[in-house]
């Protein structure tokens, strides 16, 4: 199996999507060995219902029936499931150009009103408990531009390059991933099937709850995306946060003998500009750049190797005084603090390890 297959999380906003969109590439993860995984951020709670579904929606409410047919159609794939509590249905209503967005009444709980780190930070709580390979979701526009899609996408994106997992999204052309439908056709059918009030398979077509009827797809595809810049892109970074890094560092230089606000300024600026790229960028090479841009102007102006006094300074610049000593050695010290701080993949690794050892433990003692 390919190792990119071994736990993959699937990312949906209402259920029946990760049928429709997903089912056979769930179900073959599942049949392979794979642990798939779906995570659903909404019960589709504003959603139409089949005539023959209705007494049951009445009696427990349209959110507790696709909720059940969920479980079943889960069970039907061989995948997990997860629910992200914190946001409703936004609803959907059809513009003049065929594409969906938001009912006009969609509530402030709406998926589509959320706030897209906050949606990453709820994601990101599942991609700790799952440590997932992979992650699979809609492409940028939802498949048809449903904003709860949008929403899902975009909030995997942002998950997806906080721990630096391979993010993979559905495309109606070849690209890098491929599933054929034909080897887990029983499954995916089995998946429509639970999904009985939203949706009923008539052949080799789908006929959705407002009557519109879509072939089963034979082979879905999906297209890996790059959810950092290009290769351009962060090299230009770089060479800008080098660039910053220089002016601190000279701006720095030259203002940090005025006491107090002169090296309190300066600290504060040099120390804000590594922490901040660092956090912002959760880039080392991007920090590395500027750090040595920082911490470089001030070696090379404090650093007396041949006890002449840099550039023939005599140290004028950075003499061997207290605030001398703070602006040589704290942005120095933040730069190390900065680099060494483990990213969002390798605290979720140090995580996982530390919920993984008890059970080690407990398991190890059971041998004989």
């Amino acid at each position: 199996m390919d190792p990119r297959l071994e736990r993959v999380l699937f990312v949906h906003a209402h259920p029946d999507d990760e049928t429709l969109s997903t089912g056979a590439a769930i179900a073959t993860v599942a049949a392979g060995g794979g642990t798939a995984v779906v995570a659903t951020f909404t019960l589709g709670e504003r959603g139409e219902s089949r005539p023959d579904s209705r007494a049951e929606v009445e009696e427990v409410g349209v959110g507790e029936v696709r909720r059940r047919e969920l479980e079943q159609a889960l069970r039907a794939l061989g995948a997990r499931g997860r629910r992200i509590h914190g946001w409703d249905d936004s609803g959907m209503s059809w513009l003049a150009t065929g594409r969906a967005s938001a009912a006009p009444d969609a509530p402030e709980t709406a998926m589509s009103r959320a706030d897209l780190d906050d949606l990453a930070d709820a994601l990101g709580a599942v991609i700790e408990e799952v440590d997932p390979t992979a992650i699979v979701t809609y492409d940028a526009d939802g498949g048809y531009g449903h904003p709860d899609h949008v929403a899902a996408h975009r909030a995997s994106v942002i998950a997806a390059r906080r721990y630096d997992l391979p993010l993979y999204v559905r495309t109606d052309r070849p690209a890098d991933v491929a599933f054929e439908l034909a080897p887990v056709r029983d499954r995916v059918e089995g998946a429509l099937a639970a999904h009985r009030s939203q949706l009923v398979l008539v052949g080799d077509e789908v006929e959705h709850v407002g009557g519109q009827r879509r072939p089963l797809d034979a082979i879905e595809h999906y297209r890996l995306i790059e959810t950092r810049p290009e290769r351009r892109t962060r090299w230009s970074l770089r060479v800008g946060g080098l660039l910053a890094g220089v002016v601190v560092g000279v701006v720095g230089t030259f203002s940090h003998q005025q006491v107090p606000f002169g090296i309190a300024l300066s600290l504060l600026a040099a120390v804000g500009l590594i922490a901040g790229v660092r956090a912002a960028s959760g880039s080392r090479q991007l920090t590395i750049a500027t750090v040595i841009g920082l911490v470089g102007v001030v070696a090379l102006v404090a650093i007396d190797p041949l006890g002449r006094g840099a550039w023939g300074t005599e140290r004028a610049l950075i003499p061997a005084n207290l605030a001398g000593w703070l602006w040589t050695l704290v942005p120095a010290a933040a730069s190390f603090v900065a680099l060494a701080w483990p990213d969002a993949e390798a605290m979720r690794r140090i995580r996982m390890a530390g919920r993984a050892q008890p059970d080690r433990s407990s398991t190890e003692g059971e041998q004989p």
